[in-house]
Order: structure tokens, then sequence, then C-alpha cells
């Protein structure tokens, strides 16, 4: 759903938090997301800016499914079917106001006591060199009225793309988009082949995808972003970037990246501006839940009866999953664990359950594990590849993981099916 659409579509269903009193855009609208958490939230008067801020706006899986029109339990097979199959990315014409590059329009945020200052934080960045598109979140702190430092992670596309025109002595063509659809959003969180343009993936999951092209670049972006930086990556300064608040509420190391010049602002009459705060649920879900589709495919290719993957709040929606499978042997437990860490390499913990648990209900998980799991039945790995996020973990990711078998033995009788007839019977006495 279009970004306007789906705020609209909020407050007719009454579930806008407005705030009508001015509001700061250093820490206060933080404070305010992060009180609200969960709840989407509109600031509608921003000091020193003209331009609403809103927040918390996919903050839950209920609000995530909702804004593409689904149930929570097509969620995994949707998102799967629009990775295999992109949808129609065509060009259009948007309806954009355009103007100088002037970062103070922007209610951008400052979010916590030790960041490096401002930070975008829902930017997607739509980059091109030559026929390489990509399509990215990339965090960015304003460094000057034109200018931001922004975090590449190493080894991906966006990455790649900018080592290789900086080995040429050339800048990377960049239109970072604020206010985003729902299916961009998700999209520009996926991990695809290289070689492939994530904005397929938006498309499938919004019937087509319209987009206009740049003014001062090669680039494209879709015609309903509220607001668009088009500008580039320079191959020739760089920065430190950082502190900043990570996924897991921990403060990322400061690191030397490259400087992002904006040449021409393009903002949509009205335009919103779409404000992720830093270690919350929008922000974790964003993160995880376009991966669970990966973890999903990993386990089929295994040959395991896979039902559903769940990536815990607890584990930042990045370092936790818990999959749900149809055991037909005792030895598909392992072999799930084993398949969910080669689909995200990230993860720390993974708990299998069996299919008849709901693995987004805490309780229903710790059941199963109090249950089910007894000693020997775990697998413990050392001085493996994790993530950068495990606080726990060297600077290089290298620590520890566990997979814990919390499924029932098949020699065990199903006990949610003894607890059902039960209910069934005292139902008819």
């Amino acid at each position: 759903m279009k970004f306007r659409e789906y705020l609209a579509q909020l407050e007719t269903d009454g579930l806008l938090y407005k705030v009508p009193k001015p509001v700061s855009t250093k820490f206060e609208i933080a404070s305010l997301l992060k009180h609200h958490d969960g709840h989407p939230t509109l600031f509608e008067h921003v000091e020193g800016s003209a331009v609403p801020v809103a927040g918390n706006l996919l903050s839950s899986m209920d609000l995530l499914c909702r804004s593409i029109g689904i149930r929570k339990e097509e969620w995994i097979a949707r998102l799967d079917a629009a990775m295999r199959q992109p949808g129609t990315v065509r060009e259009g014409r948007g309806d954009f106001e355009y103007v100088e590059p002037d970062l103070d329009l922007l209610p951008i945020l400052t979010h916590y006591p030790k960041d490096q200052g401002l930070y975008v934080t829902s930017g997607v960045v739509f980059a091109q060199r030559g026929t390489s598109r990509n399509m990215s979140f990339h965090r960015l702190a304003k460094i000057g009225k034109d200018r931001f430092v922004g975090r590449l992670v190493e080894k991906r596309d966006l990455h790649t793309m900018y080592l290789d025109a900086k080995a040429h002595g050339e800048d990377v063509d960049v239109s970072v988009g604020i206010g985003n659809s729902s299916g961009v959003l998700v999209a520009g969180a996926t991990s695809v082949e290289r070689g492939l343009y994530e904005l397929g993936i938006a498309a499938a999951l919004e019937n087509g995808i319209e987009v206009s092209r740049a003014r001062t670049n090669s680039t494209s972006y879709p015609v309903d972003t509220e607001i668009v930086l088009e500008g580039k990556i320079l191959h020739d300064e760089t920065t430190p970037e950082g502190p900043f608040v990570d996924l897991t509420n921990t403060y990322d190391r400061v690191r030397e990246q490259p400087v992002f010049v904006i040449d021409r602002i393009a903002m949509r009459k009205n335009a919103v501006y779409h404000a992720l705060l830093p270690g919350g649920n929008e922000h974790r879900l964003l993160m995880g839940a376009p991966r669970t589709p990966t973890i999903y495919q990993a386990l089929r290719s295994a040959g395991i009866d896979v039902r559903n993957v769940f990536l815990t709040a607890g584990g930042s929606g990045w370092l936790d999953a818990v999959v749900a499978i149809q055991k037909k042997s005792d030895r598909d437990a392992p072999a799930a664990i084993e398949a969910a860490i080669r689909g995200h390499r990230s993860l720390k913990k993974i708990t299998v359950v069996d299919a008849d648990v709901d693995i987004t209900d805490p309780d229903e998980v710790n059941y199963a594990v109090t249950m089910y799991w007894e000693a020997g039945k775990e697998v413990v790995m050392r001085d493996v590849k994790g993530s950068s996020l495990d606080p726990m973990a060297t600077g290089d990711g290298i620590g520890s993981k566990l997979g814990i078998d919390a499924t029932r033995p098949l020699s065990v009788p199903a006990e949610r099916e003894l607890k059902m007839r039960r209910a069934e019977m005292t139902l008819d006495v």
C-alpha cells in the first residue's frame, strides 16, 4: 500500500495516534516513538520544519501484513512468491516539487544522546551504475546542508558497486527515498541474487510500480515516494560514521565511510517524513521479516516439512528464530537447525517446535521448550561466523550459536491433541 494511502487507512480505522502539539526533532520525537512503540504515530507540528513526521507505521506483523493486504499466515508465501516472480516496473510521472539541496528543510531526527548527530533511518537508496541497479536501506548521518555520511555494509551490493566506481575514479548515482510504500520498504530489506533488482519484489507485492526518472542523475524512483534526495556517492571522500544505536539497542562502532552529496530534493505536496526509530519494533521487523522466506527456502531445500518461521522481538528481529516443522523423524529437528543457519548466517539461537505451536506466541514456544527439551538434544556451535550485531561476538562477527530441539519425540503422545480432546469431552458434558 502506498505511504499516503496507508496513513489514511490507519486514520480511518482508528489506529493512528496523532500528536498535535509542537515537538522537537532532538530526542523528543524519538522518545515519543519509543513510548508508543507498536502504535502508528503522526506528529503534526514539528519545530523548525513545515513537514510532519510519522513513525511506528509497520511496528508489528499485524500492521505490516495489513499494509500489504494479507493475513499473517500468508506472509512467507506471499513474499516468497514475489521474490521468485518479480512484478512489472513501469515508467510514470511523479507529481514532485523540486527544490535546492537544503537538508535543513527536513525534520531529520537525533535519536539518542551519543549518536553522531541527525540521522535519516528510513531512507531507501536507489543506486545505478551503468546498467547495474540496487535498492537497499542505508542509514545516513547529516554532516552538512547538502551531504551525509552513509553506512555501506561490506560485501553487500551497493558497497561492491561503490568499490568498483571508486577503482575507476567515478561517483555512484543515487536517489534516497523517504516515505516509501510498504512494498518498497520490504523489498529494500531483502537479499536477492546479485544482478536482480529489488524493486521487482515491491512491484509484485503491489501489483506493479510506476517510477519517475531523476532530474540530476541516471536513477529512477517510485512516483509515490514522499521525499526524494537526488545525488551521488563520492568516490574520493570519506569521513567517520557513528556512533549509532543499531538493531540490538547497542551502539555500533565508528567506521570510515563514504560521503553522499545531494544535488536536488524532490517533494510531493504536503509531504510526510517517515521516521524509523533505531532499535524499535519497526526497525526490527523491517530488518528481520524479509529474511524469513530465505530461512524457509533453506529448510525446504533440506527436505524439511517446514510450516512457519519467525524472528523474535527478543532477538531484535535478527538473532533468534523459531521454526515450526511437521516432524517425520527425530532427525528432522537437528537438520532444521543446520538449514536455518544456512538460510540466515546471523542467527545466534534457533528453536525448533512442532507444527501445532504458535511460534509468534512466546508462552507457547516456552511451553514447548520446557516440556520437550532435554539435555543433549541441543546443538552448540562455538567460534563460528555470526553477526556483528551480537554484542558477545568479536568485531568480525565470530561467536557462538545455540540450537534447541523443542519438538515432541515421536514416541510421546501429542499433548495438545490430548488437551483438545479433554476440552471437547468437557463441552459434551
